[in-house]
Order: C-alpha cells, then structure tokens, then sequence
C-alpha cells in the first residue's frame, strides 16, 4: 500500500541551491554522518534553525554491520533460491542471525567491528555478484563459488575470533 499524499502546504516542492567548496560539502557531509542523517535533510534542519543531535558512535557503527551483514544474508538467500544449495541457506542464517545477534550490543568490540566493516563491504560485494549472477540463470563455477564463501569467513574471523576469546 502506498503511502499517504501530504497536504500541499507540507510537500517540499521548491529547490534552494547552494554552492560550497570540496571542504565545505565534506564539512557538511561529516556533520550529517555524525547526525545519522544525509547531507540534504541535515542542511535543511540547520537552515530552519533546528540542531539535530548526534547518535552515538556506536549506534552508527551497529547500523552499519547490521546493513551489511543482512545485504549478505540477503544475497546468500537469493543463492539457495536460484541454485537449491543448502550450504547457501545456512551461511544466510549464520551471517544475518547467529553473527547478528552475538555482535549486537557488544560495545567493547566497537573497534574492530568498526574495522571490519570495509573487509564485510568488500566481501559482500564477492557475493552479490554471484547472487546476480545465479539469478539470470548462469552457471556458478566452484572457484568463484569458493572465493566468495572465503572472503565472507575471512572477513568475519576477526569478529568470530573476539567473541569466542574469553569476550563473550
């Protein structure tokens, strides 16, 4: 179901440009971050007089892995559819479950999480092409099929390693 139409007086329909320098826009693009916001809506918050407040750290980082561990959970679901690999279905489970939930809320592993989350992006990756691949019906040859499998566990040792070491 859509989602309601806003009253015209609450549509935002007019444009305001701005130009700013690299280091301006970067500026702002650091302060949205910060705000857990886009540059757009948190330029417009600012310009109307309203401070957004910053989440924390940790919570950014949270959202973080949890996009990425979910879009490879998702990408390995979308294996098992297309090729009926069982192996597919448990590292989906695994990597947007198990891994989910022991990572959540462990606030001492900020860091490395933190650290992580460009290996996982990258991996992640690996995996979404084989996922667009297997869905337009080609074939997946074992040594990509391998290759993607490997850069995901060597992306989440160091995490598997923290939490199975006296941390958790």
């Amino acid at each position: 179901m859509a989602r309601p139409k806003k009253a015209p007086e609450d549509q935002r329909n007019r444009v305001l440009s701005v130009r700013l320098t690299a280091e301006e826009y970067a500026r702002v693009e650091d302060m949205a971050r910060a705000a857990g916001m886009l540059a757009g809506p948190y330029a417009r918050t600012t310009i109307l007089g309203k401070r957004p407040r910053s989440k924390p750290v940790t919570n950014l980082v949270f959202e973080k892995l949890i996009y990425e561990l979910q879009s490879i959970a998702t990408n390995f679901r979308q294996l098992h559819d297309a090729t009926g690999e069982e192996r597919f279905l448990k590292m989906a489970r695994y990597v947007g479950g198990h891994m989910v939930e022991r990572l959540l809320g462990r606030n001492d592993l900020i860091s490395l999480i933190e650290e992580q989350l460009e290996p996982l992006n990258g991996a992640g990756h690996a995996i979404n092409g084989l996922a667009r691949k297997a869905n337009s019906g080609s074939d997946i040859e074992a040594e990509e099929r391998t290759f993607a499998i490997q850069s995901i566990k060597l992306a989440l040792k160091p995490l598997e390693d923290a939490l199975s070491g006296g941390k958790g």
